[in-house]
């Protein structure tokens, strides 16, 4: 594989993992099927999710969404190994949710995690087919009971 193509190929991985970001904070889940192949396994447990498919962790994230005035995912540059037509990335985030408390007050409740990926390359561009997140802080009210505080 050539610089060029390797540097096309990294990049086109990122995209992949980018555009997980713009699905979800824009409510755009249609693009779900451009980010992960249609038997992704998706690991959403340490987030208070579910482990399951495409479309059990999409219903997830929507019925989460609603809750919320706002989120946005933050995601750090993936650290990328690409072996030919696979890969892995760890990608960091940091993602604000936003919310009104009982009596209508703005509150933000702060998270980071990692988000573990397999992709593989397809006819269609690269996809991830196994995610796997890992919360690793939460700060602000709601933490243990908007989403589980790794540390306690």
């Amino acid at each position: 594989m050539t610089s060029a193509s390797r540097s096309d190929e990294l990049l086109a991985i990122q995209a992949t993992i980018q555009r997980y970001g713009q699905a979800v904070d824009s409510l755009r889940f249609e693009l779900f099927e451009d980010t992960f192949s249609a038997d992704a396994e998706l690991d959403y447990r340490a987030a208070g999710g579910p482990c399951g498919s495409r479309d059990a962790i999409r219903d997830w994230l929507a019925a989460s969404r609603a809750t919320l005035v706002q989120w946005q995912h933050h995601l750090s540059p993936p650290v990328i190994e690409l072996d030919g037509a696979s890969a892995r990335a760890r990608t960091d985030v940091y993602t604000p949710n936003v919310y009104r408390d009982a009596v209508g007050t703005v509150r933000v409740l702060h998270t980071g995690g990692r988000y573990h990926d397999e992709l593989a390359r397809t006819p269609r561009g690269w996809r991830i087919v196994r995610r796997r997140y890992e919360n690793t802080w939460v700060d602000g009210e709601g933490a243990g009971a908007m989403i589980p505080d790794p540390h306690r």
